[in-house]
């Protein structure tokens, strides 16, 4: 088993061939799932990497919550700690969210600014296509734990 593990271990390392430049950008859209509350959220947004493996990602979720409206947006940054087709990180940042639980339009929208941290992974599928999940905490929204997945358009990759 222990041999297994260091192979495994060996291959994964060795099959990295893709690094992450400074200047490589990244557009992202898909889906994100509150996990405690059960809601759905779409999102988009932009990954620029200003340095290698260091980059930022701004984002901006629109919920779907049974009544009312939220929405969050999140600047974060990311540090990739692989290299190659299947890259992991860790992230943290600020977001801010936004929220209304009347119904409709009427209401008052409050604001709740905050941190949030996580670690993610982005794995290529084809040139200039990937896959991105991300498990985030948002600090904001009383410690809401998020999961995020969605497809990535890369330029420069």
């Amino acid at each position: 088993m222990k041999k297994f593990i260091l192979g495994f271990l060996a291959l994964f390392a060795f099959s990295f061939t893709q690094a992450q430049e400074q200047g490589d950008i990244r557009f992202q859209i898909g889906g994100d799932y509150k996990l405690s509350i059960q809601d759905f959220g779409a999102h988009g947004g932009v990954e620029y990497f200003f340095a290698d493996r260091f980059s930022l990602a701004p984002s901006f979720t629109y919920w779907f919550p049974p009544v009312g409206r939220s929405s969050n947006l999140n600047m974060d940054l990311r540090y990739y700690l692989t290299e190659g087709s299947s890259q992991l990180y860790v992230l943290g940042g600020y977001g801010n969210y936004w929220i209304n639980t009347q119904p409709g339009m009427a209401g008052e929208t409050v604001s709740r600014p905050g941190g949030n941290f996580g670690l993610g992974a982005y794995l290529r599928v084809a040139d200039n296509w990937g896959i991105n999940t991300e498990f985030k905490v948002q600090s904001q929204n009383t410690r809401q734990p998020v999961l995020r997945i969605g497809l990535v358009f890369a330029l420069g990759d």
